[in-house]
């Protein structure tokens, strides 16, 4: 009788097991059958994400959310676009709020022990924004010793930063409009953004200017932006690896990168 309680323990501890495990397909299936998909982005990262117009009840556009739409044409579902603070976006992956991540993702070490990501679909390199005026006493990143050095919140630029950066006081904003004000309140010497983010800043500030000069990431940090799902979801992640695949083979990349810049002049 006691071993047969404990060979029943067993199944159940087995059965639990098992079912608690990641089924690759089971989440691809639930999106079709559902006819949505529900994307996390943090939009306020042009060209990637951004409103048309600068209030939140406008239009959402730019790269992401143009890759976005080629993923639901696909898979024949409606998108579902939700706008979070980017630092909360991987919190809202895991728990299944959202079925993956477009938001000029970089996938570090850090990021990938909790999510899986798709192969790199852009890459840009790292620029230094500061004010016009500061112009000849920043030029390189040696010059930011005794600054004030402003990222975002959760981003690739936050670990990059002081890494490379000696001397340097930092302070980290949830969203990029909050660094540019600081920017150009003085709150901040510097902030840190990927180049194109950089130069649609800038070309809307016209105190603000951008510098080449951080290097653009190591071995475990590879540049580039990539879309995150939820860890074992391999169904999803080949699928979209095979959108991604089929959007670079046809240029569609470079095309969304520029629409997202002529939509960018008309704000």
């Amino acid at each position: 009788m006691i071993k047969k309680s404990i060979l029943n323990i067993l199944y159940v501890f087995l059965f639990v097991l098992i079912c608690s495990q990641p089924v690759s397909g089971v989440e691809l299936d639930k999106i079709i059958s559902s006819g949505q998909i529900v994307i996390g982005t943090s939009a306020d990262y042009p060209p990637y994400e951004f409103f048309l117009m600068n209030d939140k009840e406008n239009e959402l556009v730019g790269l992401d959310i143009d890759i976005a739409n080629v993923i639901g044409q696909e898979l024949g579902v409606k998108v579902v676009i939700k706008n979070l603070i980017f630092h909360k976006l991987f919190s809202v992956l895991e728990s299944g709020e959202v079925d993956l991540l477009i938001a000029g993702l970089n996938p570090t070490f850090t990021r990938t022990r909790i999510a899986d990501f798709s192969d790199i679909y852009y890459k840009a390199i790292q620029n230094l924004v500061i004010r016009k005026k500061d112009k000849g006493n920043i030029a390189f990143l040696k010059d930011l010793r005794g600054k004030t050095v402003g990222t975002q919140k959760g981003s690739i630029q936050s670990e990059m930063a002081p890494a490379q950066i000696s001397g340097a006081k930092f302070m980290y904003f949830d969203s990029i409009y909050d660094l540019v004000e600081n920017l150009k309140k003085g709150t901040l010497d510097a902030i840190i953004l990927e180049k194109p983010v950089a130069i649609s800043y800038v070309s809307r500030n016209i105190s603000l200017i951008s510098i080449e000069c951080l290097s653009s990431g190591t071995d475990d940090s590879p540049l580039g932006s990539a879309i995150a799902v939820k860890k074992g979801n391999k169904k999803l992640l080949k699928k979209v690896n095979e959108i991604i695949r089929k959007l670079k083979s046809e240029n569609k990349i470079d095309e969304f990168v520029e629409n997202a810049k002529i939509l960018l002049n008309k704000r």
